[in-house]
């Protein structure tokens, strides 16, 4: 399982990491060049449970993303094979070769996966360590987020995204899991959590606005210009002088 940090703090506060170059790095001398091979794995309980246990445990070259150790990747991935059985896994779409958990289940199964899955990974140590990574948020905070989402049971809406191949649906089940987020970023940050650092660019005013320094020169207003679209001589045009 890969539980992106971006895309659960993007619904509570926007988080910058800098880190680009365009420079480029001789690597010849310490670079692997011996081939590698695409792991197989076998159609069979084992099979299965490596390819299961190696999906939900790789992290990736994304340093946004986590992982669940590897003990707590294997035994999710042993008790899904053991409730749902190689041959239905492989039924309603299983793929040891390009494993997902993004599957075709029935009810039972799909609830079966979700509770196995909150119970053997713990997704608070993830959310712990995607904040608090590479100073996004200070480690008080982070665990503060962490501890709120297992209190609210934000938790369940990561793993069921995860079952349902999507990201967590921050308006289903009355707003809960963006209300969620809300009362969590009100309640663990700090103002200076919740605003880049340095000054923010001041938005335009209004023309003529008190607060604004602009200037501009009002050309004066004539009869004629007030009385645009008013025939001459008709009862509304008063700028003739009538004479008795």
């Amino acid at each position: 399982m890969r539980v992106r940090g971006r895309r659960v703090a993007a619904l509570a506060i926007a988080l910058l990491v800098g880190g680009c170059t365009s420079s480029t790095w001789d690597t010849s001398e310490i670079d692997d060049t011996t081939p590698t091979t695409i792991r197989t794995y076998p159609r069979t309980d084992a099979g299965l449970t490596e390819s299961l246990t190696d999906y939900l445990s790789n992290v990736g070259t994304d340093l946004g993303e986590w992982a669940p150790p590897k003990e707590e990747a294997r035994c999710a991935a042993t008790r899904i094979v053991r409730r749902l059985t190689v041959e239905h896994l492989l039924e309603i779409g299983y793929d040891p070769q390009e494993p997902s958990l993004a599957l075709e289940y029935p009810a039972d199964d799909r609830t079966a996966v979700v509770n196995i899955l909150s119970g053997c990974i713990d997704v608070s140590a993830a959310i712990l360590e995607t904040f608090s990574s590479y100073q996004k948020l200070p480690l008080a905070q982070s665990n503060c987020m962490a501890e709120g989402f297992a209190r609210l049971e934000l938790s369940r809406d990561v793993i069921v995204a995860l079952v349902d191949g999507e990201e967590p649906e921050p308006f289903a089940n009355s707003d809960r899991y963006a209300s969620g987020l809300a009362s969590l970023a009100v309640e663990c940050m700090e103002e200076d959590d919740l605003l880049p650092n340095g000054l923010l660019p001041k938005l335009p005013a209004p023309k003529n606005a008190p607060a604004s320094t602009t200037t501009s020169t009002t050309a004066p207003t004539s009869d004629d210009d007030l009385l645009e679209g008013i025939e001459p001589g008709s009862p509304l045009d008063t700028t003739t002088t009538t004479s008795g």
